[in-house]
Protein backbone atom coordinates (compact mmCIF):
# COMPACT_ATOMS: atom_id res chain seq x y z
CA UNK A 1 0.00 0.00 0.00
CA UNK A 2 1.18 3.52 -1.01
CA UNK A 3 1.95 5.75 1.66
CA UNK A 4 -1.29 8.40 0.53
CA UNK A 5 -3.10 5.09 1.08
CA UNK A 6 -2.02 4.29 4.32
CA UNK A 7 -2.41 8.05 5.52
CA UNK A 8 -6.04 7.97 4.33
CA UNK A 9 -6.37 4.57 6.63
CA UNK A 10 -4.48 5.28 9.76
CA UNK A 11 -5.77 9.33 9.64
CA UNK A 12 -9.44 9.33 9.28
CA UNK A 13 -11.45 12.77 8.78
CA UNK A 14 -13.50 13.59 11.42
CA UNK A 15 -14.05 17.89 11.09
CA UNK A 16 -16.97 18.00 8.87
CA UNK A 17 -19.11 16.06 11.14
CA UNK A 18 -18.30 17.98 14.57
CA UNK A 19 -18.76 21.02 12.23
CA UNK A 20 -22.38 19.97 11.42
CA UNK A 21 -22.94 18.93 15.09
CA UNK A 22 -21.19 22.13 16.84
CA UNK A 23 -23.76 24.03 13.97
CA UNK A 24 -26.86 22.37 14.98
CA UNK A 25 -26.05 22.68 18.96
CA UNK A 26 -25.45 26.41 18.33
CA UNK A 27 -28.79 27.12 16.85
CA UNK A 28 -30.34 25.23 20.14
CA UNK A 29 -28.13 27.55 22.57
CA UNK A 30 -31.14 29.03 23.82
CA UNK A 31 -33.01 25.32 24.66
CA UNK A 32 -29.74 23.58 26.05
CA UNK A 33 -27.23 26.03 27.91
CA UNK A 34 -29.19 26.61 30.82
CA UNK A 35 -29.18 22.86 31.72
CA UNK A 36 -25.78 22.71 30.21
CA UNK A 37 -24.51 24.71 32.78
CA UNK A 38 -25.37 23.13 35.84
CA UNK A 39 -23.93 20.06 35.14
CA UNK A 40 -20.66 21.44 34.36
CA UNK A 41 -17.55 22.25 37.01
CA UNK A 42 -14.50 22.99 37.45
CA UNK A 43 -13.34 19.19 38.14
CA UNK A 44 -16.19 18.38 35.25
CA UNK A 45 -15.96 20.40 31.93
CA UNK A 46 -17.45 17.70 29.62
CA UNK A 47 -21.14 16.27 28.99
CA UNK A 48 -21.33 12.35 26.97
CA UNK A 49 -23.42 14.39 24.34
CA UNK A 50 -25.25 11.54 23.48
CA UNK A 51 -26.32 10.52 27.32
CA UNK A 52 -27.15 14.44 27.86
CA UNK A 53 -29.29 15.22 25.13
CA UNK A 54 -31.30 12.05 25.77
CA UNK A 55 -31.87 13.53 29.25
CA UNK A 56 -32.80 17.58 28.02
CA UNK A 57 -35.92 18.68 25.73
CA UNK A 58 -33.70 19.32 22.81
CA UNK A 59 -35.61 18.54 18.92
CA UNK A 60 -35.28 15.15 18.05
CA UNK A 61 -33.34 16.24 14.77
CA UNK A 62 -30.23 17.29 16.86
CA UNK A 63 -30.51 14.04 18.65
CA UNK A 64 -30.53 12.68 15.14
CA UNK A 65 -27.84 14.73 14.27
CA UNK A 66 -26.05 13.88 16.96
CA UNK A 67 -26.57 10.17 16.65
CA UNK A 68 -25.50 9.85 13.18
CA UNK A 69 -22.40 12.02 14.07
CA UNK A 70 -21.15 9.60 16.62
CA UNK A 71 -21.93 6.65 14.69
CA UNK A 72 -19.96 7.64 11.60
CA UNK A 73 -16.62 9.17 13.59
CA UNK A 74 -16.62 5.76 15.88
CA UNK A 75 -16.73 3.68 13.15
CA UNK A 76 -14.20 5.56 10.76
CA UNK A 77 -11.56 4.97 14.29
CA UNK A 78 -12.88 1.50 14.19
CA UNK A 79 -14.28 1.53 17.79
CA UNK A 80 -18.25 0.98 16.59
CA UNK A 81 -18.02 -2.51 18.81
CA UNK A 82 -15.68 -0.94 21.46
CA UNK A 83 -18.01 1.83 23.01
CA UNK A 84 -21.81 2.84 22.63
CA UNK A 85 -20.82 6.93 22.47
CA UNK A 86 -17.59 9.20 22.00
CA UNK A 87 -18.65 12.28 21.26
CA UNK A 88 -18.69 14.70 24.10
CA UNK A 89 -19.32 18.69 24.38
CA UNK A 90 -16.43 20.44 26.01
CA UNK A 91 -16.19 23.64 27.88
CA UNK A 92 -12.91 25.02 26.31
CA UNK A 93 -11.09 25.84 30.05
CA UNK A 94 -12.47 26.22 33.78
CA UNK A 95 -12.03 29.74 33.34
CA UNK A 96 -14.71 30.30 31.07
CA UNK A 97 -17.18 28.59 34.05
CA UNK A 98 -18.50 31.42 35.95
CA UNK A 99 -19.40 33.49 32.40
CA UNK A 100 -21.33 30.26 31.49
CA UNK A 101 -22.93 30.17 34.20
CA UNK A 102 -24.12 33.67 34.60
CA UNK A 103 -25.63 33.24 31.22
CA UNK A 104 -22.91 35.10 29.21
CA UNK A 105 -23.50 33.73 25.30
CA UNK A 106 -21.33 31.08 24.02
CA UNK A 107 -19.76 29.76 20.74
CA UNK A 108 -19.85 26.11 19.69
CA UNK A 109 -16.85 25.18 18.00
CA UNK A 110 -14.96 22.14 16.47
CA UNK A 111 -11.18 21.02 16.20
CA UNK A 112 -10.51 21.38 12.17
CA UNK A 113 -8.74 18.47 10.36
CA UNK A 114 -5.13 18.74 9.53
CA UNK A 115 -2.13 20.14 10.32
CA UNK A 116 -2.35 22.51 13.39
CA UNK A 117 0.64 24.66 12.33
CA UNK A 118 -1.29 25.31 9.39
CA UNK A 119 -4.92 26.41 10.58
CA UNK A 120 -5.41 29.88 9.99
CA UNK A 121 -8.36 30.31 12.69
CA UNK A 122 -10.88 28.57 14.51
CA UNK A 123 -14.04 28.01 13.34
CA UNK A 124 -17.50 29.06 15.79
CA UNK A 125 -21.01 29.40 15.77
CA UNK A 126 -23.05 31.30 17.94
CA UNK A 127 -26.87 30.82 18.37
CA UNK A 128 -27.86 32.58 15.31
CA UNK A 129 -25.57 30.39 13.38
CA UNK A 130 -23.17 33.41 12.58
CA UNK A 131 -19.51 32.23 11.71
CA UNK A 132 -16.50 33.27 13.94
CA UNK A 133 -13.13 32.89 13.70
CA UNK A 134 -10.86 32.50 16.64
CA UNK A 135 -7.44 32.61 17.27
CA UNK A 136 -5.72 29.24 17.30
CA UNK A 137 -3.10 30.19 20.07
CA UNK A 138 -5.05 32.61 22.07
CA UNK A 139 -7.50 31.47 24.78
CA UNK A 140 -10.78 33.22 23.76
CA UNK A 141 -12.36 35.39 26.71
CA UNK A 142 -16.09 34.28 25.51
CA UNK A 143 -16.98 30.85 26.54
CA UNK A 144 -16.72 28.50 24.31
CA UNK A 145 -18.05 25.19 23.54
CA UNK A 146 -16.12 22.46 21.64
CA UNK A 147 -17.56 19.84 20.01
CA UNK A 148 -14.86 16.78 20.65
CA UNK A 149 -14.13 13.07 21.27
CA UNK A 150 -13.71 11.97 24.56
CA UNK A 151 -9.89 11.26 24.55
CA UNK A 152 -9.44 9.27 27.50
CA UNK A 153 -12.22 6.77 26.91
CA UNK A 154 -10.98 6.86 23.07
CA UNK A 155 -7.12 6.08 23.63
CA UNK A 156 -8.13 3.19 26.16
CA UNK A 157 -10.17 1.77 23.79
CA UNK A 158 -7.48 2.26 20.93
CA UNK A 159 -5.09 1.21 23.23
CA UNK A 160 -6.88 -2.51 23.90
CA UNK A 161 -7.21 -2.43 19.57
CA UNK A 162 -4.28 -2.19 19.35
CA UNK A 163 -3.10 -4.77 21.65
CA UNK A 164 -5.06 -7.30 20.01
CA UNK A 165 -3.86 -6.81 17.12
CA UNK A 166 -0.53 -7.10 17.60
CA UNK A 167 -1.36 -10.37 19.40
CA UNK A 168 -3.56 -11.52 16.13
CA UNK A 169 0.11 -10.22 14.19
CA UNK A 170 1.81 -13.38 16.50
CA UNK A 171 3.45 -11.37 19.34
CA UNK A 172 2.58 -12.63 22.96
CA UNK A 173 -0.28 -10.57 24.84
CA UNK A 174 1.58 -8.32 26.76
CA UNK A 175 1.66 -8.49 30.69
CA UNK A 176 -1.45 -6.38 31.80
CA UNK A 177 -0.62 -7.05 35.70
CA UNK A 178 2.91 -5.42 36.64
CA UNK A 179 3.23 -8.69 39.13
CA UNK A 180 4.31 -11.98 37.42
CA UNK A 181 2.63 -14.92 37.93
CA UNK A 182 5.89 -17.41 36.89
CA UNK A 183 8.19 -18.46 39.67
CA UNK A 184 11.08 -16.43 39.27
CA UNK A 185 11.17 -12.50 39.48
CA UNK A 186 10.48 -10.52 36.39
CA UNK A 187 13.27 -7.72 35.21
CA UNK A 188 11.45 -4.55 34.04
CA UNK A 189 12.41 -1.11 34.13
CA UNK A 190 10.26 1.70 36.16
CA UNK A 191 9.53 5.35 35.08
CA UNK A 192 9.47 7.17 38.52
CA UNK A 193 9.18 10.55 36.74
CA UNK A 194 8.10 12.24 33.29
CA UNK A 195 8.06 15.92 32.26
CA UNK A 196 7.16 17.37 29.17
CA UNK A 197 8.25 20.68 27.69
CA UNK A 198 5.36 23.37 26.68
CA UNK A 199 4.40 21.99 22.93
CA UNK A 200 2.02 25.20 22.32
CA UNK A 201 -0.71 23.24 21.96
CA UNK A 202 -3.94 25.29 20.26
CA UNK A 203 -6.49 26.04 23.23
CA UNK A 204 -9.17 24.04 21.02
CA UNK A 205 -6.99 20.34 21.21
CA UNK A 206 -7.65 20.33 25.18
CA UNK A 207 -5.25 18.10 27.64
CA UNK A 208 -2.42 16.00 26.27
CA UNK A 209 -3.46 11.86 26.34
CA UNK A 210 0.30 10.36 25.88
CA UNK A 211 1.54 6.47 25.35
CA UNK A 212 4.52 4.68 24.41
CA UNK A 213 5.16 2.42 22.07
CA UNK A 214 8.41 0.47 23.20
CA UNK A 215 9.88 -1.34 20.57
CA UNK A 216 12.83 -3.41 19.73
CA UNK A 217 13.32 -7.70 18.73
CA UNK A 218 11.91 -10.46 20.37
CA UNK A 219 13.99 -12.15 22.02
CA UNK A 220 13.09 -15.66 19.85
CA UNK A 221 12.38 -15.04 16.52
CA UNK A 222 14.27 -12.26 14.30
CA UNK A 223 10.70 -10.29 14.34
CA UNK A 224 9.80 -6.68 16.17
CA UNK A 225 8.52 -6.59 19.07
CA UNK A 226 6.26 -3.61 19.88
CA UNK A 227 4.30 -2.85 23.16
CA UNK A 228 1.95 -0.17 23.54
CA UNK A 229 1.80 1.61 27.47
CA UNK A 230 -0.64 3.59 28.44
CA UNK A 231 -0.03 6.87 30.39
CA UNK A 232 -3.54 7.83 31.36
CA UNK A 233 -1.70 10.21 34.51
CA UNK A 234 0.07 12.77 31.93
CA UNK A 235 -2.22 15.41 30.20
CA UNK A 236 -0.29 18.52 31.00
CA UNK A 237 2.34 19.70 29.80
CA UNK A 238 5.01 21.58 31.70
CA UNK A 239 4.46 19.09 34.82
CA UNK A 240 6.55 16.79 36.57
CA UNK A 241 5.17 13.10 37.01
CA UNK A 242 5.96 10.42 39.53
CA UNK A 243 3.55 7.24 38.18
CA UNK A 244 6.19 4.62 39.22
CA UNK A 245 4.82 2.90 36.33
CA UNK A 246 6.65 -0.23 34.61
CA UNK A 247 7.35 0.94 31.29
CA UNK A 248 9.71 -2.06 29.78
CA UNK A 249 9.11 -5.76 30.35
CA UNK A 250 12.44 -7.13 29.44
CA UNK A 251 12.08 -11.01 28.91
CA UNK A 252 10.03 -9.26 25.26
CA UNK A 253 13.16 -8.02 24.38
CA UNK A 254 16.70 -9.34 22.82
CA UNK A 255 20.03 -7.93 23.93
CA UNK A 256 18.64 -6.23 26.65
CA UNK A 257 17.40 -2.88 25.43
CA UNK A 258 14.65 -1.11 23.72
CA UNK A 259 13.60 2.30 22.23
CA UNK A 260 10.79 4.28 23.69
CA UNK A 261 8.51 6.49 21.24
CA UNK A 262 6.27 8.60 23.31
CA UNK A 263 2.96 9.69 21.25
CA UNK A 264 0.14 11.71 21.80
CA UNK A 265 -3.54 10.80 21.36
CA UNK A 266 -4.88 12.26 18.26
CA UNK A 267 -8.67 12.52 16.97
CA UNK A 268 -8.12 11.52 13.73
CA UNK A 269 -6.20 8.12 14.61
CA UNK A 270 -7.56 4.81 13.33
CA UNK A 271 -5.34 3.07 15.75
CA UNK A 272 -5.94 -0.37 14.38
CA UNK A 273 -4.89 0.72 11.28
CA UNK A 274 -2.15 2.52 12.84
CA UNK A 275 -0.73 -0.62 14.78
CA UNK A 276 -0.72 -2.24 11.98
CA UNK A 277 1.54 -0.33 9.88
CA UNK A 278 4.14 0.14 12.56
CA UNK A 279 4.22 -3.40 12.92
CA UNK A 280 4.59 -3.55 8.90
CA UNK A 281 7.14 -0.98 8.84
CA UNK A 282 9.19 -2.21 11.69
CA UNK A 283 9.28 -5.99 9.99
CA UNK A 284 10.47 -4.11 6.56
CA UNK A 285 12.92 -2.96 8.56
CA UNK A 286 14.53 -5.94 10.28
CA UNK A 287 14.47 -7.77 7.13
CA UNK A 288 16.21 -5.26 5.14
CA UNK A 289 18.67 -5.45 7.62
CA UNK A 290 18.99 -9.53 7.12
CA UNK A 291 20.17 -11.46 10.62
CA UNK A 292 19.79 -8.46 13.38
CA UNK A 293 22.09 -7.49 15.36
CA UNK A 294 22.51 -4.64 18.09
CA UNK A 295 22.86 -1.84 15.59
CA UNK A 296 19.39 -2.87 14.08
CA UNK A 297 17.96 -1.74 17.22
CA UNK A 298 18.78 2.47 16.73
CA UNK A 299 17.61 1.66 13.17
CA UNK A 300 14.32 -0.13 14.14
CA UNK A 301 13.71 2.89 16.58
CA UNK A 302 14.49 6.04 14.30
CA UNK A 303 13.34 4.18 11.23
CA UNK A 304 9.53 4.39 13.03
CA UNK A 305 10.15 7.54 14.00
CA UNK A 306 11.21 8.79 10.57
CA UNK A 307 8.11 7.08 9.01
CA UNK A 308 5.40 8.55 11.37
CA UNK A 309 4.79 11.83 10.99
CA UNK A 310 5.86 12.05 7.00
CA UNK A 311 3.39 9.14 5.66
CA UNK A 312 0.64 8.54 8.38
CA UNK A 313 0.50 11.31 10.21
CA UNK A 314 -1.48 15.15 9.82
CA UNK A 315 -0.12 16.54 12.70
CA UNK A 316 3.46 16.01 13.51
CA UNK A 317 3.12 17.24 17.25
CA UNK A 318 1.11 13.45 17.41
CA UNK A 319 5.31 12.65 17.85
CA UNK A 320 6.33 13.78 21.48
CA UNK A 321 9.56 11.93 21.47
CA UNK A 322 11.65 9.31 21.66
CA UNK A 323 14.71 7.32 23.69
CA UNK A 324 16.77 4.65 21.98
CA UNK A 325 18.67 1.56 23.63
CA UNK A 326 17.20 1.92 26.51
CA UNK A 327 19.42 -0.83 28.57
CA UNK A 328 18.16 -3.44 30.88
CA UNK A 329 19.63 -2.53 34.71
CA UNK A 330 20.84 0.97 33.78
CA UNK A 331 19.40 3.67 35.80
CA UNK A 332 18.49 7.39 33.89
CA UNK A 333 18.23 10.45 35.78
CA UNK A 334 16.20 13.62 33.96
CA UNK A 335 17.44 11.60 31.09
CA UNK A 336 16.43 13.93 27.62
CA UNK A 337 14.58 11.98 25.15
CA UNK A 338 15.81 12.87 21.21
CA UNK A 339 13.79 15.42 20.33
CA UNK A 340 14.32 17.88 23.34
CA UNK A 341 10.99 17.51 24.49
CA UNK A 342 10.24 15.08 27.11
CA UNK A 343 12.86 14.53 30.23
CA UNK A 344 12.59 11.05 32.60
CA UNK A 345 13.85 9.24 35.22
CA UNK A 346 14.00 5.41 34.84
CA UNK A 347 15.22 2.92 37.28
CA UNK A 348 15.49 -0.88 37.07
CA UNK A 349 13.58 -3.28 39.07
CA UNK A 350 12.92 -7.19 39.98
CA UNK A 351 9.23 -7.85 40.42
CA UNK A 352 8.83 -10.69 42.57
CA UNK A 353 7.19 -14.07 41.10
CA UNK A 354 4.11 -15.73 43.47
Amino acid sequence: MNSAASRERISVSLAADKRELALTLAKQDSVLRRDLASRLSGEHLAVDLKQWLSTVSAPSSVTAVAGRADLTIRQRKGLERELDSLLQLRLASASMLPALKRGVEPLYAYEPDGNDSQWQFIEAFDRLGGVHHLDVHRMPEQPVLVVDIDSRRDLAAGIKLMRERLVALGQRPMPLQPVSAAATSTPVTMLDRIYLNDDEEPWISGDAEVYAIVNGVDPSRDEPQLDIVDMPYLDKDGRTYSPNQVLIFWDRYRWAAANVVLMEHDDNTNYQELVSHLFTIASQILTALGHPEISALVALGSGLVDRMPSEWFSNDDDYVDSYYTVEKNHFYTNHGGARGNAVVSLRPYEIAGQ
